[in-house]
């Protein structure tokens, strides 16, 4: 059976560099987008000791004012990145910025944003997250040009316990924002 192999793939000064939560220790690096793209896949293969037997799905992430945005480069793109120009445009708005950037930090320090639709099952989103499942908040589209948070996480750096939710992986973020009021979701296989 095919698996689908999650690429993190973000500019890092006058390199491009892709990471998969499904490949623990393997990073690739290349000068451009183009280079790197092309050697994914033989990257991905060898670490699979051969295998070639996978989908590649990249999410690209970029820095925008502070915080990180991610888009899943899939066949509702554009959609995504219409998400992503909602959260552009709300750090624009110094109340909606300080209130965007309240969101927890991952391991690295970044404040990580991922654009998602409301037909996303919480598995995709599961799938781009590493071992130590770093927090990450997830941007959704409501109304015309509106956005919808939700925080995900393993839990608060600073000891306090986060609010549980049990959730099925095909559970949809759509069906998470009609029924989940709190600041925090707990992931949970």
């Amino acid at each position: 059976m095919t698996r689908t192999i999650a690429a993190i793939v973000r500019r890092d000064g006058e390199s491009w560099s892709a990471w998969s939560p499904q490949c623990p220790g393997l990073a690739v690096a290349e000068p451009t987008e183009a280079e790197l793209r092309k050697a994914l896949p033989e990257a991905l293969t060898w670490y699979f000791d051969g295998d070639s037997d996978f989908d590649t799905l990249i999410h690209l992430e970029q820095e925008l004012r502070g915080v990180v945005v991610r888009t899943a480069q899939d066949r509702f793109g554009w959609e995504r990145q219409m998400v992503a120009e909602r959260v552009g445009a709300a750090l624009g708005v110094e109340s909606q910025a300080e209130q965007l950037r309240t969101a927890e930090p991952n391991s690295a320090g970044e404040i990580v944003y991922v654009c998602a639709l409301p037909t996303d099952p919480v598995s995709w989103l599961t799938a781009q997250l590493d071992e130590a499942a770093d927090p990450v908040a997830v941007a959704l589209p409501a109304a015309e040009s509106m956005l919808w948070t939700l925080r995900f996480g393993a839990g608060n750096r600073r000891g306090e316990e986060p609010v549980g939710v049990v959730y099925r992986p095909e559970t949809t973020f759509g069906e998470l924002v009609t029924t989940f009021t709190g600041p925090w979701l707990r992931l949970s296989a």
